[in-house]
């Protein structure tokens, strides 16, 4: 019995179809689980790189040929498979073209049909075919498509004693990784073969359909809009493919990651039962961490596409009040190239329109406000006295800018770890995010209570004008002119000092909230020293500020890497109110739970390493309950570095 093998990639194409550097990493990787005597253990694995379609068509026609019946082929193919005006799959070569009509010139792809010939005349009947296939060639610019751009593979490709593999079967990117040297479907391919962690029923063996549950799963916790497929008759999805350690340390430890990481996290529980295995299982700590990112690492990757296509569409939302159907198109090719479902778009939208709701500015003093949910911890827009009392009770203060939610900004958790990061971030984002979202502040948080402003009556003249000018330094910081706003708060503070000092509802917070988001215009700028004076003031003229001792806290740190005062105004912060965003039901409010983050790096950086996991793990807890996944497993990470040590 004999194990043939040939990969094909190809990478570079003709203008029309889009190059696929990764193709060549592919098929270099999987022929090196091929090769490798205690897993792949194949006799020959040929690899054929951008090859014209007749040595491609050599190479398939060689691979069956001569075959006995007992022989192992595996045919794997990474790169695009365009359809012809029949709807006929075909692998595309390096010289692929369409003609002037935007149809497939046959001659310069091999068609499945070829493919399928050779296989059927071929001896062996333990036949093995694994396609990485962006079918999305088939819409590249100026091609023609006649139907929904689905791919019959089974169909095309199928047979008896025969197993079929697909990245996926529609017009679906096989999406590249930033940062990674694979396809997604091709690097957990290697991944379950080279650990041994598609091995499910922990026989020794993986067989095509354990390699194939195992893709699947790994791939669609990456990009859920990845549908990989498998086509096999009988004992076709039998076929023993590759072998797999048994009584392994590394794969056993690895087989309960899989079992405690829940949604792209581990629990408290979960961290302490691997502690104890690894240490059981003699594995090294660095070898376990690592571990413990692969499996955690596609859940982290589809945070990440979410965020991308979410800060894309508030930057263009920003930019067209009412997007264009020009606009719409590239969100939609947007949404194919990061492999997101139309669920995933759904919920997004409606996030971002009801908090654009959330954040309109009234003009009329005497408004009640209704109860709102913020979309995103960081997005804190100006308050707005003319239209709610500082909507920011005690229980309801919105996060500090150091937490980024997973589906806003890729930097996500940095806290005080690297101010650097949180600048750059600002700067580079405030643009996008202020046109659409607003500054961050306190205005859009919800209320206990529907809270009406009384009108100003014509004594209140000078109420009147700081209002105005609030709002004006409103509109004009959602507009991205900072410096314009500044101005305003500046000019409204000046008029009237005392502006809703004397005011006997306790939420309205007057020339206090004029002073806190001027205070975060400077912080989101990183001028520190002018905007620690401003949280400085709105605390002196309303003590219960929680979140103007944390804001306080970051400018106190950043401005004079006063750590330890830092580290009194986020206590005090906490103080104030135990509850502290608990009972806010959005998703994506944290409270206290960034003060307990920062709390944990601050005593981190001072040498207090049990004080420092403790805040952790008080920070986990608190993101566990909100859904919080990507930030908890941050705290989580910080809690490993420190054990370390």
């Amino acid at each position: 019995m004999a194990k043939m093998s040939l990969v094909i990639g190809v990478s570079d194409y003709e203008p029309g179809l889009t190059p696929l550097p990764g193709s060549a990493r592919d098929v270099e990787a999987m022929q090196r689980v091929l090769q490798q005597p205690d897993v792949g253990g194949f006799d020959e694995v040929k690899m054929l790189l951008n090859p014209t379609p007749q040595e491609m068509q050599e190479a398939i026609e060689t691979l069956f040929s001569g075959r006995k019946k007992d022989d192992l082929v595996l045919l794997f193919f990474s790169g695009h498979g365009v359809k012809d005006d029949n709807g006929k799959l075909h692998l595309a070569t390096r010289i692929t073209r369409k003609t002037p009509q935007g149809e497939l010139i046959r001659a310069t792809a091999v068609p499945a049909s070829f493919v399928q010939d050779i296989m059927s005349n071929s001896r062996s009947k333990r036949q093995v075919v694994i396609l990485d296939c962006c079918f999305s060639g088939a819409f590249a610019e100026g091609w023609l498509a006649k139907d929904n751009g689905s791919v019959d593979v089974k169909s095309q490709l199928g047979g008896e004693g025969r197993a079929v593999l697909t990245s996926s079967t529609s017009t679906q990117y096989s999406f590249e990784q930033e940062g990674s040297d694979l396809s997604t479907y091709t690097r957990y391919l290697v991944e379950g073969i080279a650990t041994g962690a598609a091995d499910l029923d922990s026989d020794g063996v993986v067989s095509i359909d354990e390699l194939h549950e195992y893709a699947k799963a790994k791939v669609q916790e990456a990009a859920p809009a990845m549908k990989p497929e498998i086509y096999a008759v009988k004992e076709g999805y039998k076929i023993r493919l590759f072998q797999a350690p048994i009584e392994d340390p590394k794969l056993r430890y690895r087989k309960e990651v899989e079992h405690f990481a829940i949604r792209g996290m581990i629990s408290v529980v979960g961290r302490n039962t691997l502690d104890a295995l690894r240490d059981g299982l003699g594995v090294l700590p660095e070898v376990a961490a690592a571990i413990e990112d692969e499996v955690l690492k596609p859940y982290q990757e589809y945070q990440k596409r979410l965020q991308r296509y979410e800060q894309v569409l508030v930057e263009a939302i920003g930019r067209e009040h009412s997007l264009s159907s020009h606009t719409q198109n590239e969100l939609k090719h947007l949404q194919r190239v990061l492999q997101l479902r139309d669920e995933d778009i759904a919920l997004i939208e409606a996030q971002i329109t009801s908090h654009q709701k959330a954040i309109q500015p009234s003009s009329e003093p005497e408004e009640v406000i209704q109860a709102q949910t913020s979309l995103h911890s960081e997005d804190v827009t100006p308050v707005n006295p003319s239209n709610q009392a500082l909507a920011a009770s005690q229980a309801e203060i919105p996060t500090p800018p150091r937490i980024r939610p997973p589906r806003m900004q890729a930097i996500s958790v940095t806290f005080l770890r690297n101010p650097k990061l949180l600048i750059g971030a600002s700067i580079a984002t405030s643009l996008a995010v202020v046109a659409y979202f607003g500054v961050r502040s306190l205005r859009d948080q919800p209320i206990e209570s529907p809270v009406s402003i009384a009108s100003p009556t014509s004594s209140d003249s000078n109420n009147i004008s700081s209002l105005n000018l609030y709002n004006q330094a409103f509109n004009k910081q959602n507009q991205g002119n900072n410096q314009g706003a500044i101005a305003d708060y500046t000019q409204a503070i000046q008029i009237n000092k005392n502006w809703g000092t004397d005011n006997p509802d306790t939420n309205y917070y007057g020339i206090a909230s004029a002073y806190f988001n001027r205070g975060f215009i400077h912080y989101s700028l990183g001028e520190f020293r002018p905007a620690f004076e401003d949280f400085k003031q709105a605390i002196n003229l309303k003590s219960d500020l929680a979140i103007g001792y944390y804001y306080r806290g970051l400018a106190r740190y950043f401005s004079d890497a006063d750590r330890k005062g830092a580290l009194r105004d986020f206590m005090q912060g906490i103080a104030i109110n135990k509850n502290w965003g608990d009972v806010n039901p959005a998703a994506n409010y944290f409270g206290k739970a960034s003060a307990h983050f920062s709390l944990g790096d601050l005593n981190s950086e001072l040498g207090n390493r049990p004080e420092a996991i403790k805040n952790y793990q008080d920070a986990i807890s608190l993101f566990q309950k909100k859904g919080e996944i990507f930030n908890a497993q941050k705290a989580q990470d910080r809690i490993k570095e420190l054990q370390q040590q």
